[in-house]
């Protein structure tokens, strides 16, 4: 049934005593127009408007599962699956879940969800000022994207626990990024796992490709810094600062003998800027020791960087480690926000009012499965909003 109208195609060209050859052209054409060919279809489910959802078919179920995982089509034991009317167990989701994390497709969750999440597609644009920093080049911006995906890769396949992406005192270095981070005792192109508890960094936050994208070209900056973990690793973006708030570069023309941290601190006297900028600010300089493409530094522009301060919550922190660890202790918002945006990831769409109960049991599985990154990605599967299609209603 599927074949029959292309077939058709073929045949009315024929008939019109064009050749076999330029019918198939044709047909193919035909394929590469359909919906079908360009997207995902998902039926309509068949309940009256407006009487709520129903669950996906073994075949949709099938294509959603792979192309979350995998990023691609469905295998043949997915498809067997699926034909046996067994893949929507729940046991079995979770036996697939495995199997497919364990695959070397599942590679496609760095190169597609990661990059997402972590902004990392967004570290092509960044240009730093050659006047400062010359030796930054594509290599050294390739080997900083790849340790990001490496670190997220071994999280994946050891299934660590997902506060590893906050805390994990280890990363995957070549030689020459570990030069730049002033890591000893690294030698060759290969990139290998290297411990850092010797070392003032962990998790992405202190990763050059986080802390060079959260950057300007010729300084670092705290407001992008801040705003980024509150977007990305806490899931609390802060609204659009209003159109008549003056820029910081005012604030700078007229204190430039100013440190950064003190011209933040005026900036935030103006009360339109502290509403945000008291939660940004701190976080974006804890992280001041990092400079614009993750080098530790001492020191800016001749004065002593002073990494510490308290977050309105009021939790203090005296460097970018212990800010770390204190962005680390805030465990429920982090899984909240990770989950969040793996859910919407897996069912391409934005998450409603309607999915927060989803979101809750997700975490609650998570805290019981000591939060492991299977953990996630399984519950992420098993959920309403994953399993079903909802309604027009």
């Amino acid at each position: 049934d599927e074949v029959k109208p292309y077939i058709g195609l073929v045949e009315r060209v024929v008939a019109e005593d064009r050749s076999f050859a330029r019918g198939i052209q044709v047909a193919i054409s035909g394929v590469l127009v359909s919906p079908h060919f360009l997207f995902r279809i998902e039926e309509q489910p068949s309940t009256e408007k407006g009487q709520g959802s129903e669950l996906l078919s073994q075949y949709e179920l099938a294509s959603r599962l792979s192309y979350f995982i995998w990023s691609s089509m469905p295998d043949d034991q997915l498809f067997s699956l699926a034909a046996a009317g067994k893949l929507s167990e729940p046991e079995v989701l979770r036996q697939q879940v495995k199997r497919m994390l364990a695959d070397d497709r599942s590679q496609a969750l760095v190169d597609n969800f990661a990059s997402q999440w972590l902004n990392l597609r967004n570290l092509e644009e960044i240009k730093p000022d050659p006047s400062q920093f010359g030796f930054f080049d594509e290599q050294l911006r390739n080997d900083m994207r790849r340790e990001t995906e490496m670190f997220f890769a071994a999280v994946m396949k050891e299934d660590r626990s997902v506060l590893d992406f906050l805390n994990g005192r280890f990363s995957i270095l070549n030689e020459r990024l570990a030069k730049h981070y002033g890591i000893k005792g690294v030698a060759g192109n290969e990139f290998r796992k290297v411990s850092l508890a010797d070392y003032p960094r962990a998790g992405v936050l202190t990763q050059g490709s986080i802390l060079t994208l959260t950057s300007n070209p010729d300084r670092t900056s705290p407001v992008k810094r801040g705003k980024w973990i509150l977007t990305n690793i806490l899931g609390t973006p802060p609204p659009d600062p209003p159109a008549d708030v003056p820029e910081l570069a005012a604030t700078q023309k007229a204190s430039p003998q100013a440190t950064l941290k003190e011209q933040l601190a005026i900036h935030r006297k103006n009360p339109s800027c502290a509403i945000c900028h008291r939660q940004m600010d701190p976080l974006g300089l804890g992280l001041e020791n990092f400079d614009a493409v993750g080098r530790w530094r001492e020191v800016d522009q001749g004065k002593k960087i002073d990494p510490g301060g308290t977050l309105p919550n009021g939790d203090k922190f005296s460097s970018p480690i212990e800010l770390v660890r204190v962005i680390g202790r805030r465990q429920e918002e982090f899984c909240r926000a990770l989950a969040g945006k793996m859910l919407t990831y897996a069912i391409g769409r934005g998450l409603q009012y309607y999915d927060r109960c989803a979101v809750d049991d997700i975490i609650k599985r998570m805290n019981e499965g000591e939060n492991r990154f299977s953990v996630l990605v399984t519950e992420v599967v098993l959920s309403d909003p994953f399993r079903k299609k909802k309604g027009d209603g």
